[in-house]
């Protein structure tokens, strides 16, 4: 039976030795892997969200399609990803999507806890150092 917001009901009862975490991520598609999160243009959240879970080990465990932050409009995306394989394709559709669009736009990566200020723009780094970043400073779930 589905869950609230597409999770799987767990059936096992839970004993209160289970963390907060482990409670609201049961039935997670990625139960290890690096948690992060980004923010970009509220334009277009869902093909972002599509990209992150086109890869089996990565998914958006909450996203915000419209926020706003010092009274600007962005789009948040939270995600768990062991896998990276759609970074790549990211990079390539904002390619595409800049070339098409006439407006040009970023990706910030925020690293938990510090999540008022960016670690890193995306625009100024290659997919596999945005990689290699995450992996040595993001919280392993």
């Amino acid at each position: 039976m589905a869950g609230l917001f597409g999770r799987r009901r767990n059936a096992d009862v839970d004993d209160g030795s289970a963390t907060l975490l482990d409670r609201v991520t049961r039935g997670a598609r990625v139960t290890d892997g690096f948690r992060f999160s980004l923010k970009g243009s509220p334009r277009f959240y869902d093909d972002v969200v599509r990209i992150i879970e086109s890869d089996p080990g990565a998914e958006v465990y909450f996203g915000e399609a419209l926020t706003y932050e010092r009274g600007a409009a962005v789009a948040l995306w939270r995600v768990r990803a062991s896998g990276f394989s759609w970074l790549p394709v990211l990079y390539t559709w904002w390619a595409d999507q800049e070339r098409i669009e006439p407006v040009r736009f970023t990706f910030y990566l925020y690293i938990p806890p510090e999540l008022k200020y960016p670690a890193m723009d995306l625009r100024e780094h290659a997919p596999a150092e945005v990689e290699a970043f995450i992996k040595r400073t993001a919280p392993r779930t």
